[in-house]
């Protein structure tokens, strides 16, 4: 059963809470001293905080966080590099992948942001962002003042926070963007976030809550410590390192980032047992895990200790929080984890009571028919299908750590379908696939994920597959539900029209809809009327090859450029990326964290030039039915009545 509260800002089960609340309380009283301390004055911390300049090494010493070296790391780790004498072609290739630079030291070569006097506000305030030599510093509100408020009040804090100059330690992320921490001016040991982020793909820094879809109005989008959540995840051999009679952390990883002992177990048995053997000696048992060779179920519950949605278990709450990570690979996952199921999928009496009592912590994860909203919540999604259940399909069906390219880790022995059709190898599905797909053999409609697995999960500016393995179906737009599949590749028609082939082609049910639903694109109508997730997914898919080269045209440019002054940082991003590829859009401005009368101007300019375009780009093919005016103009009434009849629902997504 799912009844919360909270750690740090994680949301725990409560009986877990009540297990480990002395504890996590002497934490709490200790971070915020704690909450009564700074409450008697809130605003003015009762001793200077210094600049500190140590260097990295005796910094982290000093302040209660290390990366263990061999003779301390525990339970059985040694670390990669041991890995690399033996296995150099998979040290190589793990070497590449963003899972070994998921978090690593503020070194030259690893820092992606600039800290070269950047300024960057977030939440009202400013932080400037340096460097001294190879020591980066940020310059911005008391972290700790900035937790006890949001955290502690769940309140606005005021706008006279002191400041404080810190050092950055840490960075985590290095595909999409990167985000950083700096340690506690007070508290031993404590990680907070920097609530700035530097984008990859611009190049430009942004306040974390605009890249988050994170409701507007919440606080909390600014806070983070590392030590109780993203260490799970983020680093190797994670350990919080809380002892629970002072409430005092000695934080403890093996290795920052995802390194070889994450996967395949502890490795220190397995390298002693292999120095000692002699020159051709056989081993009949290897205390090391090899994910292939694990049933399917435990080779993806490799992968599921990160890439799902979990809780730990009652009685493991307190032992992780002093030990660290409890699931070594190759074991039962769920020993010392929950693992929520979203009741319309998983349907149980637990799973409806877990709904009921905690009705947001399912909202900021799934759509509301139980299909994954939440990014990189893969195994929990995977679960629900057929496919796992009973055809056998596994994480490693189509993912490789080693063979594949790491963007998204595919594997190159499987391209596009093979891997469906290696199970799925009836004719229907091989020799006569237009039969099935009704669409021509090797076109996207062909390809079974676009049908299957639509992107219809979101995180990082992007919409990603769903592995709920589906088939397509007609949902309303007011049912606050995922996009289907259907119409996500043909952008340019209506739900009605998805509708009637759905129903002439596999007897589905008829549903009725909405007028727009008769008359516009759907797409259009998510991106216009629908609530943010929902914006965000039709955005994405405005801007995605294979939906642009079955229903593209120029009405597409008008949609997006509606939604450039939305209350959501990652809407407005993913629509100006798409609207870029317009050639209307060529040497035009917009930064999606401008002010807001700078995006609107932006909005105006562009619309300028869409509306000047007129006729000279009108799609012949009529595409975008009812968004344009006959001439080929957008029709801006149209438009601007849809998105006045917007869902303003408060939406996050637990990315």
């Amino acid at each position: 059963m799912i009844r919360e509260a909270s750690i740090f800002g994680l949301e725990v089960p409560i009986q877990v809470w009540r297990r480990i609340g002395l504890a996590w309380s002497v934490i709490i009283v200790f971070l915020g001293i704690s909450i009564g301390a700074l409450a008697a004055d809130p605003v003015r911390p009762k001793t200077p905080v210094q600049t500190n300049k140590l260097s990295l090494p005796a910094f982290l010493a000093r302040k209660g966080f290390e990366v263990a070296d061999a003779a301390s790391a525990p339970a059985g780790y040694i670390g990669s590099d041991s890995c690399r004498e033996c296995h150099r072609e998979e040290h190589r290739s793990w070497h590449g992948t963003f899972h070994r630079t998921m978090t690593q030291r503020m070194e030259p070569g690893a820092v992606l942001g600039d800290f070269e006097g950047a300024e960057v506000e977030s939440g009202g305030y400013r932080y400037k962002l340096t460097r001294e030599g190879d020591t980066y510093f940020s310059e911005g509100p008391d972290p700790d003042q900035l937790m006890y408020w949001v955290q502690g009040l769940k309140k606005a804090p005021p706008a006279n926070l002191p400041r404080v100059k810190l050092p950055v330690i840490m960075a985590t992320g290095s595909h999409h963007y990167q985000t950083y921490w700096v340690p506690s001016p007070r508290h031993a040991g404590v990680l907070q976030t920097l609530p700035v982020v530097f984008l990859k793909e611009t190049g430009r820094w942004a306040p974390r809550e605009a890249a988050f879809l994170h409701g507007p109005d919440d606080p909390e989008r600014f806070v983070t410590q590392w030590n109780h959540h993203c260490i799970l995840c983020h680093s190797t051999g994670g350990n919080p390192g809380l002892d629970p009679a002072t409430g005092a952390l000695r934080t403890q990883v093996v290795e920052l980032g995802i390194s070889c002992e994450s996967c395949h177990g502890p490795a220190a048995e397995h390298v002693a047992l292999r120095r000692s053997l002699k020159v051709d000696e056989k081993v009949t048992v290897d205390p090391i895990v090899q994910p292939a060779e694990l049933t399917g179920k435990r080779s993806s519950e490799v992968c599921g200790q990160c890439h799902g949605v979990f809780l730990h278990q009652d009685a493991y709450g307190m032992e992780f929080a002093q030990k660290g990570n409890l699931y070594r690979p190759g074991e039962d996952l769920e020993k010392t984890r929950y693992y929520p199921r979203h009741p319309r999928t998983g349907s149980t009496a637990s799973a409806w009571a877990d709904l009921a009592r905690n009705p947001d912590f399912f909202r900021n994860r799934w759509w509301p028919d139980g299909q994954m909203l939440a990014g990189g919540r893969e195994y929990s999604a995977m679960r629900e299908t057929g496919c796992f259940e009973k055809g056998g399909m596994s994480c490693l069906t189509c993912h490789s750590m080693h063979d594949s390219d790491p963007d998204d880790q595919l594997r190159r022995d499987r391209p596009g379908s093979s891997a469906c059709v290696e199970c799925h190898q009836e004719e229907r599905y091989n020799a006569k696939v237009s039969e099935h797909t009704r669409h021509a053999v090797g076109s996207s409609g062909s390809d079974c994920m676009n049908c299957h697995m639509p992107h219809t999960s979101y995180a990082l500016f992007k919409g990603i597959r769903n592995h709920q393995i589906s088939v397509p179906r007609v949902a309303p737009l007011e049912s606050g539900g995922p996009p289907n599949a259907c119409n996500l590749c043909h952008v340019d028609r209506s739900l009605q029209w998805s509708q009637e082939w759905l129903v002439r082609w596999w007897n589905q049910p008829v549903k009725s809809v909405s007028e727009s639903a008769r008359e516009i694109p759907a797409v259009a109508d998510w991106a216009l009327r629908g609530h943010a997730a929902q914006r965000v997914i039709a955005a994405w898919h405005l801007g995605w090859d294979p939906a642009l080269g079955v229903g593209g045209g120029s009405w597409v440019a008008p949609v997006l450029s509606s939604l450039l002054t939305d209350d959501y940082g990652p809407v407005r991003f993913v629509a100006s990326r798409g609207l870029r590829r317009d050639p209307a859009a060529t040497n035009w401005q917009y930064d999606f964290v401008a002010p807001r009368v700078e995006q609107a101007k932006a909005r105006e300019e562009i619309e300028r030039r869409l509306e000047a375009r007129g006729k000279e780009a009108h799609s012949a093919d009529g595409s975008g039915k009812g968004l344009l005016l006959p001439d080929g103009r957008p029709d801006w009434e149209k438009l601007r009545s849809l998105l006045g009849k917007q869902d303003r629902r408060s939406i996050t997504v637990s990315e």
